[in-house]
């Protein structure tokens, strides 16, 4: 089992970034389908490019601080890829305007001992790009609608002449 753990930081308050990414997630994880996230993943001068589907599904925190959720991967067509699971949540950063994405969790790489051998030298690399593609996603969309809602609120009422 390989553990993987990304985070990335999001420039959007605490407080909002939370309440987006129980929108945004309770809408996906809501979903009947899976969700399709493409990897683009760079290795060794050549681009590797897979979809995994993504499903999600709320978790629990039994300190009750945090809403963690479910993410689960598994590659679209299956092949010499492995599947995901851990946890995503949303953090305090240490500024105000900012808040922190985290995801954590385990996978198995496929193919025994020349599985773990890859999973050293490449697969580590690609599951790591997966997650890194996943939180950008979710990080692009919670920053385009918290910008959007601040110049919203600083630019007042339009269309109206004196």
């Amino acid at each position: 089992m390989s553990e993987l753990q990304e985070r990335r930081v999001v420039a959007c308050p605490y407080h909002i970034a939370r309440e987006h990414l129980a929108v945004d997630l309770g809408n996906r994880a809501g979903s009947k389908t899976p969700n399709v996230l493409t990897l683009h993943a760079p290795l060794a001068g050549a681009a590797v490019t897979k979809n995994v589907l993504v499903t999600i599904a709320t978790a629990d925190d039994p300190m009750h601080f945090d809403q963690p959720w479910k993410v689960h991967w598994t590659p679209e067509g299956g092949g010499p890829y492995p599947d995901f699971d851990g946890t995503l949540t949303v953090r305090a950063d240490e500024d105000y305007h900012s808040s922190v994405l985290e995801l954590r969790g385990d996978y198995r790489p496929p193919g025994g001992i020349v599985g773990a051998a890859f999973d050293l030298a490449v697969g580590s690399k690609i599951a790591s790009a997966t997650a890194r593609t996943l939180l950008d996603e979710i990080a692009s969309v919670m920053e385009s609608s918290y910008a959007a809602a601040e110049r919203a609120k600083h630019s007042g009422p339009s269309g109206g002449g004196s």
